[in-house]
């Protein structure tokens, strides 16, 4: 497939708008290109004099761009011949950027992927979880109870009571895998909290927080399981109707 033409570059990318870190930005909207395949694995990317007409910058701050697009595995580069969308892309170094979650799709899938890791840790955490973590998750739950309404602090609370589950599978796998996207969970979940101040779902979103807990202590792997899998899915859920009840 051939690169796009410079007279198309209107279609291709959006305006930069003088953000701050503007090879940050060229990074940002090649890489969605890329993740939403219009461009595809082994396809030739424009050369940099077209992605610096495009993006009205100058070639080193496209250069820039694209050395950060083959540091996090999406882009190869061949000396003398161009930048090629990686074959392996967006294998090598695993990421959920932060744009993502400003847009309804992917924030989606990042909730979807929330409830099948978060459920199996659950499951795992009522197996292999030690007294000393069982108090851990008591205190945290204690915290995220005392937060009410204010849902900045429920939702950090939340995000903590959520690790701790985490570190109570004593898999040190789920550990690390939930501490990489903690930040990105943290978004998200800071997004649900902020939708449903003030409404039932609050209260709602507290006892199950604390069916996950019961689960746990009790050692039920299969209800600790289904506990958080319903959890999340309400959260989703609502959030879906917030979002569809703003739309014209």
């Amino acid at each position: 497939m051939n690169a796009p033409s410079t007279a198309a570059a209107d279609q291709v990318f959006s305006s930069l708008g003088r953000p701050e870190n503007l090879p940050d930005e060229i990074a940002s909207q090649i890489r969605q290109k890329i993740v939403a395949r219009e461009f595809e694995p082994g396809q030739r990317l424009p050369t940099e004099f077209e992605l610096a007409q495009m993006f009205a910058v100058s070639r080193n701050v496209v250069r820039e761009a694209i050395a950060r697009l083959k540091l996090s595995g999406y882009v190869d580069t061949r000396r003398g011949v161009g930048s090629f969308v990686a074959q392996d892309v967006g294998t090598r170094n695993f990421e959920i950027a932060p744009e993502d979650l400003l847009q309804p799709e992917p924030l989606l899938h990042i909730f979807w992927l929330r409830v099948e890791l978060e459920s199996g840790a659950a499951a795992q955490a009522a197996l292999h979880r030690t007294p000393e973590q069982i108090e851990s998750l008591r205190q945290a739950l204690q915290r995220v109870d005392a937060a009410g309404n204010d849902w900045q602090a429920g939702a950090d609370h939340a995000l903590d009571f959520h690790m701790a589950v985490g570190e109570a599978t004593n898999n040190p796998y789920f550990v690390r895998l939930l501490a990489h996207l903690r930040h990105v969970f943290r978004g998200a979940v800071r997004t649900l909290r902020y939708t449903s101040a003030g409404t039932e779902r609050v209260p709602e979103i507290e006892r199950e927080h604390h069916r996950i807990f019961d689960a746990i202590v009790a050692g039920d792997s299969e209800a600790a399981r289904l506990a958080m899998r319903a959890h999340l899915t309400n959260g989703i859920q609502r959030h879906q109707t917030v979002i569809q009840g703003k739309q014209p």
